[in-house]
């Protein structure tokens, strides 16, 4: 009798372990969608079947009706790269478009490594990347996700993306430690919102999270949704390890998680990463930013948004395109960041319309594409005559930019001659009109800085408030060497120039001046 019991008692034991290591989801096969999910397969699962998009060698994969546990079935020795039909047969209940299944997947006598309902394309890099994707499983069937159990996932790359009525209410936690991609986890999972239990993630082996839990509308455009996607304690997630977290959050209107302890000092991407996250309102000023190259569109949309973040290290970020496009409430002072390596600010500040900070200490050196960049914001006149005082001012503010519209800016009369210099030099200003403001002496420099003129030139370039010129040299647009020469008066012969575009260094007892210039 104890030999049975002790038999009984293992066996029990056993059974509880099996279960906690396996990998259960919840699926209705015969629920209707619009539009329908086209899988890429043989053929279309009906009503009875599923297409299951999972990856591995020899494992199991066993089912039951949910009420009607006696309809059930065991696959083994499971191979699948990619996909498996599974075929529930006819189901007991009645109703049988309303039969859901529970299915379980374990190791077995191999391993079970990826689920991946979607894989995708990119369409041609733009300012907004929206994934095309080709769907491997039944996505629009499966509801829930019960348990992770203990498979060692390699990849969660597309895992469950598509699956628009998706729930979680595991609570264990994913074993992750060998995932480095987790970028379109959830992507477009509409119902998605969450659970407790993601805060327990491990996620520090991570590099790659973009798209991770974006929200796409089947309109080809990025569609805040009404869910309420909002997991708490997300800020305990070890990110260490990321490098792209663009699109990571883009149209979770919910989401408002405090992320100012995660370690992004890796990362280089977060465009999009908040866009659209209509009341996100978090402080981030605790990141370090050090290696961020591209921030385009990170806040675009966001009404609420207003933290402080001029503490951040921009030194290597060259797209600030829309960063806070239509951030209606964001006025934080910007001062402090170094954008000398900024080639895009295209509507950098558009639509933000309580915005109302000098940028005059930015250094515009590398910047290319402008338009657009502070049109329909609060700047004032004192604030916006110090930002194009002090952007002409400086030798190294660049030639042909276009600033487009700035409505509806103003500029103080004192510094018109300022403007002007910013017209000399090629810029596109549109809307802008004198104000009622006046800048004070000190805040306006009164010595003339060195310039060319006119720009473009034809026959000759003048040199303006240089002393001591000695030499200078032009190159073209690779940088070979056209022309060189002392200067013997304040101009320069480019008749024989082609048409182009050029650089001019001027050598002023030994301090060197770059300008650039067109050749008409």
């Amino acid at each position: 009798m104890r030999n049975l019991l002790l038999i009984a008692i293992c066996f029990f034991f056993f059974q509880i372990t099996k279960a906690q290591n396996e990998f259960i989801t919840i699926w209705q096969p015969g629920i209707t969608s619009n539009p329908t999910v086209n899988v890429i397969a043989p053929f279309q699962a009906n009503s009875n079947q599923i297409w299951f998009p999972g990856t591995g060698q020899n494992y199991t994969i066993s089912w039951e009706e949910i009420d009607f546990p006696q309809h059930n079935g065991t696959m083994t020795n499971v191979t699948s790269n990619g996909q498996v039909l599974i075929d529930f047969g006819t189901p007991s209940k009645e109703d049988g478009l309303n039969t859901t299944y529970r299915v379980k997947v374990s190791n077995g006598n191999g391993v079970f490594q990826q689920i991946k309902f979607a894989s995708h394309q990119v369409l041609p890099p733009i300012d907004t990347i929206l994934p095309v994707l080709q769907m491997h499983g039944s996505a629009d069937k499966l509801l829930l996700i019960e348990q992770w159990g203990n498979i060692a996932w390699t990849s969660m790359v597309g895992a469950f993306a598509n699956c628009q009525r998706l729930q979680l209410t595991a609570t264990d936690s994913p074993n992750l430690s060998n995932v480095t991609n987790a970028s379109l986890m959830f992507y477009r999972t509409n119902s998605f919102s969450g659970a407790d239990s993601m805060q327990n993630w491990d996620t520090s082996n991570i590099q790659n999270f973009s798209f991770m839990f974006a929200q796409q509308h089947i309109g080809q455009t990025y569609s805040p949704d009404s869910n309420t996607f909002n997991p708490p304690n997300l800020n305990n997630w070890d990110v260490s390890s990321a490098t792209d977290l663009s699109y990571m959050f883009a149209a979770r209107a919910s989401l408002n998680q405090n992320l100012n302890s995660w370690n992004v000092s890796n990362v280089k991407n977060t465009a999009w990463m908040f866009g659209l996250c209509y009341t996100f309102n978090q402080p981030l000023n605790s990141w370090n930013t050090s290696s961020l190259e591209d921030i385009h569109f990170m806040f675009f949309g966001n009404p609420v948004f207003n933290q402080p973040l001029n503490n951040w290290n921009t030194s290597n970020i060259t797209n600030m395109s829309n960063t806070f496009a239509q951030c209606s409430s964001f006025n934080q002072p910007l001062s402090s960041w170094n954008v000398s390596n900024v080639t895009k600010m295209n509507s950098l500040l558009a639509g933000a319309s309580s915005f109302n900070q000098s940028l005059a200490s930015w250094n515009l050196a590398s910047l290319s594409l402008a338009q657009g960049f502070i049109s329909n914001t609060a700047l004032d006149c004192e604030n916006y005559s110090k930002t194009i005082s002090s952007w002409a001012d400086n030798p190294n503010t660049p030639n042909n930019i276009n600033l487009n519209v700035v409505t509806p800016a103003q500029y103080a009369a004192n510094i018109t001659s300022k403007r002007d210099i910013l017209i000399n030099k090629g810029w596109n200003i549109i809307g802008d009109i004198v104000g009622n403001c006046v800048l004070s002496t000190s805040e306006i420099k009164t010595s003339e800085n060195p310039s060319i003129y006119p720009n473009p030139a034809s026959d000759y370039i003048y040199i303006k408030n240089f002393k001591n010129l000695k030499s200078y040299k032009i190159s073209d647009a690779s940088g070979r060497l056209i022309m060189n020469g002392n200067i013997k008066s304040e101009k320069i012969d480019v008749r024989n120039l082609l048409k182009g575009n050029y650089f001019l260094q001027i050598d002023a007892d030994g301090n060197t001046l770059s300008f650039k210039f067109i050749k008409n």
